[in-house]
């Protein structure tokens, strides 16, 4: 083969330099004249290395072939991230224009939007030229029926089977952080990752980090939990719109990242990718040039079968899973280890076994010369005096653990006392406003007995509100569980606003909320439930005092299922919110910034939904202000 490659528009030219001298023909060799067009055609932008990838793999199967004559065309007209009617008419005129006179005599198309286009409009284009395609993802090709003229290879992308091999050599994992951008492409890939790792959602907890700016996505994948791997599936386009190329972003987030990166792509190996269940883009590229020889030598398209992959094979890279001192007897049978790393033993074994044998004998004739009396009675002596500093250590540690045991009551007691005077202060502060509201009502109208009787009928019910707090408290000192029983909702919220009703219309605030009578019940201590629902309440009405537009004095309250076990409740203000700094500790005890604040209020709310087996959390509101959340599980029928 004399493989006069032209490549327009990639920087692939000098590697079809080096292989036209490779593959020069010698004398004895006839070529033919007539070179064989071939058209690469590109689902990614120019700049995305995987083109560069399936290239290499495409020149490197025509190479094999010295009786022909190959030129290779290259177009990347960027399908993944345009789709528009206008686009794609601009694009059919020019491909037209182009390859008016001069058609190409096969089109490899890599990945799947380049097939799409091709079975969209290949007919109208090039009428009747074979296609082999390439890195065509196997689902979707299985959807067509593919005309005669085409065959190809298929890629399957390996989502679910990547973790699986990523918690076979990580036995210890309960946590997964998936890398996902923003862009058309990336959400295609989401789409196929929810779906596929549906099965592990009772083995590990999942992280969707989606289309985190680079900065962002950086220092999240710095301070993860313990027990984490991290998956890359593809960030083309943050939710800013910026673009990126996946071994740039790789590359910024494997040296700051405290867990292990898994992928798809061969590609990205030597990068920060530690393996996976990879694609490898050259050796598809290589598969899909070889079936295109045997084409270009006469052989029906249809005579060659689509080859299907169903699964890729386990590849890792050698200094990853050094860095992450991951042994290689934890990877499955026949995993493939590229640049591995060797080890001391390998490349020093003379060495290491010379200087054995010498410790051995030194060590031999110390211990031989060591072996007398006299050193067996010193044995003896500081064995015993041993025994007797740890007898006393052990004296010192009982007598410290007591004393530590009686400082944990004594800070419990004072706790107890402290929660008590902040949770018997707010049934207190409601009978307080009836009491002046009543006054002031026979005041200004002695004869209102009506109203008069609600509001001591109110009066009495925070009175009675007060007891089954103090109650609820002793059940919590005593040790006794609370009392679960099925509960709505939106009944107990009802319940809520008529109690905070009158402080919200002093403060001039408000509470939005959508029932939603498909919502199942929640198993839930009523009155502490309750107890947490007003403290968050009063808290955002505190913190939007100061906003003098009304319309922002508004709370939301959102009530979602977020699956068939665990039921959210978000409370969101409009306030000043809370500074980055103080989201680690506003949970801590003793910890406020309010004016006479105790700074108990929120833990108590934590222990509370913590003790019903739930999550307590608050983020920032992206309108302004502060997001409090909380679950609770759902009751079983």
């Amino acid at each position: 083969m004399r493989a006069a490659i032209n490549t327009r528009g990639l920087p692939g030219v000098l590697l079809a330099l080096a292989l036209s001298l490779l593959c020069a023909p010698t004398l004895a060799e006839p070529v033919e004249d007539e070179p064989h067009r071939v058209l690469v055609l590109h689902s990614f932008r120019n700049s995305l290395p995987v083109n560069t990838d399936w290239y290499k793999g495409i020149a490197a199967g025509f190479s094999s072939a010295r009786d022909l004559r190959i030129e290779i065309d290259i177009e990347a007209p960027d399908l993944t991230r345009f789709e528009e009617v206008d686009y794609v008419s601009n694009l059919l005129d020019i491909y037209r224009h182009k390859y008016r006179d001069q058609k190409p005599h096969l089109i490899i198309p890599t990945y799947t939007p380049a097939l799409k286009f091709l079975l969209e409009h290949g007919e109208a284009l090039f009428p009747g030229i074979p296609i082999v395609f390439c890195g065509a993802d196997s689902q979707f090709v299985a959807s067509q029926k593919l005309a005669t003229h085409i065959t190809g290879v298929t890629t399957h992308r390996d989502i679910a089977d990547t973790l699986e091999l990523a918690l076979q050599v990580h036995p210890g994992t309960r946590r997964g952080a998936v890398i996902v951008g923003s862009g058309r492409m990336d959400k295609l890939f989401e789409r196929d990752a929810r779906q596929a790792l549906q099965r592990f959602e009772d083995r590990v907890e999942f992280m969707w980090l989606q289309g985190l700016p680079l900065g962002e996505l950086t220092e999240a994948v710095s301070k993860l939990p313990e027990q984490t791997v991290i998956l890359y599936l593809v960030q083309l386009q943050d939710r800013a719109g910026k673009t990126y190329t996946p071994i740039n972003t790789l590359e910024v987030l494997s040296p700051a990242a405290n867990a292990p990166i898994y992928g798809l792509w061969d590609t990205l190996l030597g990068h920060g990718l530690t393996g996976g269940r990879l694609e490898t883009m050259e050796g598809d590229g290589f598969h899909a040039a070889q079936m295109g020889l045997r084409i270009l030598r006469g052989e029906a398209p249809v005579a060659i079968p689509v080859v299907d992959q169903r699964q890729n094979g386990a590849i890792f890279h050698g200094p990853e899973l050094a860095r992450w001192n991951i042994d290689e007897q934890r990877l499955p049978a026949g995993s493939r280890i590229v640049d591995r790393q060797r080890s001391v033993w390998e490349d020093h074994a003379t060495e290491i076994t010379i200087a054995g044998l010498v410790i051995v004998l030194q060590s031999s004739l110390i211990i031989a010369l060591s072996l007398n009396r006299r050193r067996l009675k010193r044995t003896k002596v500081a064995l015993k005096a041993e025994c007797e500093q740890r007898a006393q250590v052990e004296t010192i540690t009982l007598t410290q653990q007591r004393r530590l045991a009686r400082f944990s009551k004594e800070r419990s007691l004072g706790a107890l006392a402290t929660g008590i005077a902040h949770e018997i202060n707010q049934p207190l502060i409601a009978i307080q406003n009836h009491a002046q509201a009543a006054k002031r009502r026979l005041h200004s109208d002695p004869a209102q007995t009506t109203k008069l009787n609600e509001l001591f009928d109110k009066i009495e019910q925070q009175s009675g509100r007060a007891g089954d707090i103090i109650q609820h408290i002793r059940t919590l000192v005593s040790g006794d569980d609370a009392d679960l029983r099925p509960l709505s909702l939106y009944s107990l919220l009802d319940q809520v606003t008529r109690i905070i009703g009158v402080e919200f219309k002093r403060r001039g605030c408000g509470i939005d909320y959508r029932p939603r009578p498909d919502l199942p019940e929640v198993l839930a201590d009523e009155l502490q439930i309750q107890l947490v629902l007003v403290n968050l309440l009063q808290n955002a009405a505190q913190s939007m005092q100061s906003l003098e537009d009304k319309a922002d004095k508004r709370v939301l309250i959102d009530i979602d299922p977020i699956n068939d076990r665990e039921v959210q409740v978000s409370v969101a203000d409009r306030g000043p919110g809370i500074p980055p700094d103080r989201l680690e500790n506003i949970f801590e005890p003793f910890n406020s910034d309010k004016a006479g604040g105790m700074g108990i209020g929120l833990a108590i709310c934590r222990g509370i939904i913590e003790a019903h087996g739930g999550r307590f959390r608050c983020k920032p509101n992206p309108s302004g202000g502060a997001i409090f959340q909380f679950t609770l599980q759902v009751a079983v029928e």
